[in-house]
């Protein structure tokens, strides 16, 4: 039963039919949804709203709505009180934090536990959050709305309660015992679990080593090794001995009885890569596992979707391979679902930062080879990282969201992004961290896209169940996107143009016969096919096209021809290389379209014979993927593409700065780095090489130490790059956002680029001031990490940023570290477990820098 403390491991459940009169008058119980025509709504409970004040404070001074570390307020009350504003926005399940009993405060990290991931009672709710009757009465009420209850569960580890002098280095296997101590200090308010058998944690006391509860080991090092992954802790966190037949009999019977007890619909589980397979294999699938005690309730479809965060790089697919194996096999199941997160990467990067839609395009396709992609939640926010908007911009939000709810999956909205919020875990409440006031706009811009997106896809089973197809993507950066959904004998086409401008999309085979598409969503006039059921237009600017196909005798009416005469060579060019073709018509207009960028366009001129010629120039440093087409705007008529690549060795201009070693103490000499044990000189400095070629600049950091522990989608951690450039024909400002610090040496920059593991963004000075970047480019610049040499590579392109020439341009890198969340960490007088010391609050964060003038 749930109470403050579980039943003994192996009791029985008891049945649903035994719960009290009171708890017989509510909907707890109802069969499991078809999953894949839902749509989740994800809230983090102490963020979203607070509709009991009186539990906001319980006296241990871990309620601080002014900081980002404390309780907030938020509760499982305010959930019920906003259930119209979710359910309006057509959203069908709700996901909510853990609401377990948690640590209030660590003085190990100086961080609180309000999110919900570091339990002391699994079996209890959180005074924080409610009490059980409320958490019975949001069962209650989704259920009568036709809703589903989503619940965030936790197995690999507690709180934060023990650590090792000395970290890794003061840790020794054959002695767990040596050096280990409890976080146990007289002001520490919850200094171990209050839960059997999970409050026997001290490696000192020898009946708790009997019990072998815990795996006693330092955080992961190496999440390649298997037993660290497994055994060692996350961030700190006490790590669960899950193969322990002890903890698995207690998990199975704790969240059991949520679902018997309360009426939980689904799981979503937290830190599953961190856990052994068999483990989800006994606590799914045993005859005392969750899906019998779900079958027991009558839900005999309990998805239960799990985090594996992991990514690959592009055209790889190894993460998703590591994804899949938590599927389990025939023989041996275990989980129903997981989170797509190498799609969530992919998503992020092509819509807002520009990266080839090519990338999405096979992402997609590694998706869709799942066993059963239909009921793999999407997304594009979360709680762990920082939101799609402060690296991108709304029209790529909007993008990413018009996926998401247009392929197969689960689509989830995190609260927050229908309010277009920029801030990870600021709360949606007024009195809550962050907010000025309550975010509940059902008539803003991005919960109306959402919400005509959501009735699209919730009205459509082309949308939940048909079959999908890739159309057309570029590998040359921002530009076409198209796919198809096929259900029943009926097809959509999706169309985007990822790009801030216009582009070409041509000859794309959306048919095999004339036809129309007939528009659903960002058209207003049907689109023709030729005759071979192609098409070719001009789309708009971060164009959104959803539009039903049908065929039709009317077509496009075109006897005219183009073509370019295909390329001979095999590998990469270096050298000036002319392009041929030829038009049937030669009084049409005729442009040459680079990469399908209009603004590019050449204009041609065909000879008395059609014929026409064009020398490309091979300047551009680097490798670059170009595709050329000849267009003739007045016909609608595309050539055939020519693709090639160029390669462009010997730069143009090359200027080298070196920067002395360990002079990363910030402007006043005094500044140190984080004091966790993974944050050790990633943020010094050694060496900046500039180099120009063409349109291209590449920056090239040498760094003391490089890292990439955290498994960083940009393949970097524990620093993030402050990078401001003042080109030599833009007007530009002094006041660098977010750093409380000006440029360098009275420079003006016009071109401000943020990075690090898991964000990349660029910004122009419109709208930039101390405390906002400016606005965003939606472009960034290519990364390439190199470990050995302990370099990172970024790639600008001029074009990308309207800028004239990089010659004269003047550079400031500075160093700092930003939060998973997308927050640049804090500076305090003293030293911290994750913010910077040896400054007040608002001095300049600045750790080290460098200055370069590119001549």
């Amino acid at each position: 039963m749930l109470t403050a403390c579980s039943s003994e491991p192996g009791q029985p459940i008891d049945n649903v039919s035994s719960r009290s009169s009171a708890d017989s008058a509510l909907l707890l119980h109802v069969p499991s949804p078809d999953w894949q025509d839902q749509v989740i709504y994800f809230l983090m409970t102490d963020r979203f709203n607070d509709g009991d004040p009186s539990n906001n404070d319980q006296g241990l001074g871990e309620y601080d709505p002014g900081k980002s570390s404390h309780f907030s307020g938020g509760d499982l009350q305010g959930v019920i009180e906003q259930l119209d504003y979710i359910q309006n926005m057509g959203m069908t399940a709700v996901w909510t934090t853990p609401w377990v009993a948690n640590q209030w405060w660590s003085n190990g990290t100086n961080y609180g536990g309000y999110h919900g991931y570091w339990a002391m009672d699994f079996s209890a709710v959180d005074a924080h959050l409610g009490n059980m009757d409320t958490l019975k009465q949001l069962s209650d009420q989704l259920h009568r709305r036709d809703m589903y209850l989503v619940q965030d569960i936790v197995v690999n580890h507690t709180g934060n309660f023990f650590s090792y002098e000395g970290g890794h280095e003061g840790y020794d296997p054959a002695d767990t015992a040596k050096n280990f101590y409890m976080y146990d200090e007289p002001s520490h308010p919850q200094a171990k679990p209050t839960q059997a058998p999970f409050d026997l944690i001290d490696r000192l006391n020898p009946d708790h080593v009997t019990a072998d509860i815990y795996n006693w080991t330092p955080p992961i090092k190496d999440y390649s090794n298997d037993n660290h992954r497994f055994t060692y802790q996350l961030a700190g966190l006490a790590d669960i001995n899950t193969t322990n037949p002890v903890v698995r009999i207690q998990f199975k019977q704790i969240y059991s009885d949520w679902i018997t007890e309360v009426g939980v619909d689904a799981f979503r589980i937290d830190t599953v890569r961190y856990v052994e397979h068999a483990f989800f294999h006994h606590f799914m699938h045993d005859p005392d596992g969750i899906h019998a005690a779900a079958k027991k309730t009558g839900r005999d479809n309990f998805l239960a979707f799990g985090e594996v965060f992991d990514t690959s790089k592009p055209y790889a697919n190894d993460a998703e391979q590591r994804v899949a194996a938590y599927l389990g096999t025939d023989e041996n199941p275990e989980l129903n679902s997981q989170i797509s997160f190498p799609l969530h990467v992919e998503l992020r990067t092509v819509f807002g930062q520009g990266f080839p839609t090519d990338y999405l395009r096979y992402r997609l396709e590694q998706h869709m080879a799942y066993p059963n992609p239909y009921v793999f939640p999407t997304f594009i926010d979360n709680h762990d990282m920082s939101r799609f908007l402060s690296n991108g911009d709304i029209a790529g939000l909007k993008q990413a969201l018009a996926t998401i709810f247009t392929i197969p999956g689960i689509p989830t909205i995190y609260q927050g992004t229908a309010q277009a919020m920029t801030q990870t875990r600021t709360a949606m409440f007024k009195e809550g961290y962050g907010a000025r006031e309550d975010a509940f706009d059902q008539t803003s811009e991005m919960y109306q896209f959402i919400r005509t997106l959501a009735d699209m896809r919730t009205s459509d089973k082309i949308f939940t169940r048909g079959d999908y197809q890739s159309i057309a993507s570029d590998k040359n950066g921002p530009g076409v996107l198209a796919y198809s959904r096929s259900y029943e004998g009926r097809t959509v086409l999706v169309l985007m143009n990822t790009s801030p401008r216009a582009i070409l999309a041509s000859n794309l085979a959306v048919s095999d016969q004339a036809g129309i598409l007939s528009p659903l969503f960002g058209a207003e006039k049907a689109l023709l096919l030729d005759k071979s059921g192609q098409l070719t237009m001009e789309l708009e600017p971060r164009a959104i096209i959803i539009a039903e196909l049908s065929t039709t005798e009317e077509q496009l009416q075109t006897s005219a021809t183009s073509s370019i005469s295909p390329l001979q060579s095999n590998s990469a060019i270096a050298e000036d290389i002319t392009i041929r073709g030829q038009v049937s018509d030669i009084k049409a207009p005729l442009w040459l379209v680079k990469n399908n960028r209009l603004d590019r366009r050449i204009a041609l001129t065909p000879d008395s014979e059609g014929k026409w010629q064009y020398t490309y120039a091979v300047n551009n440093l680097g490798t670059e993927q170009i595709s050329l087409v000849a267009y003739q705007p007045g016909l609608a008529l595309a050539s055939n593409s020519v693709s090639f690549e160029t390669e462009v060795s010997n730069p143009e201009v090359v200027v080298q700065q070196p920067d002395p070693i360990d002079d990363d103490h910030g402007p006043n000499k005094l500044y140190s780095a984080p004091q966790h044990e993974q944050s050790k000189g990633q943020q010094d400095i050694l060496a900046v090489n500039a180099e120009l070629g063409g349109d291209i600049l590449l920056l090239t950091l040498t760094m003391k130490v490089l890292t990439n522990d955290w498994i960083p989608a940009n393949g970097f951690d524990n620093v993030a790059f402050s990078i401001y450039i003042d080109t030599a024909d833009k007007e530009g400002i002094r006041v660098l956002p977010l750093l409380n610090a000006e440029m360098a040496n009275d420079w003006l920059w016009d071109l401000g680029h943020v990075t690090y593991g898991w964000g990349n963004t660029t910004f122009s000075t419109a709208g930039a001031d101390a405390n906002n970047f400016g606005e965003k480019f939606a472009v960034a610049p290519h990364i390439r990490v190199d470990d050995v040499n302990k370099t990172i590579n970024f790639r600008y392109d001029k074009q990308d940023f309207d800028i004239a020439d990089w010659r004269g341009a003047k550079i400031y890198i500075t160093t700092w570290d930003i939060t998973g969340e997308g927050m640049y960490r804090g500076l305090s007088p003293n030293p911290s477990h994750w913010d910077f010391a040896g400054g007040e609050a608002d001095g300049a964060k600045i750790l080290d820098s460098v200055e370069l003038v590119i001549q």
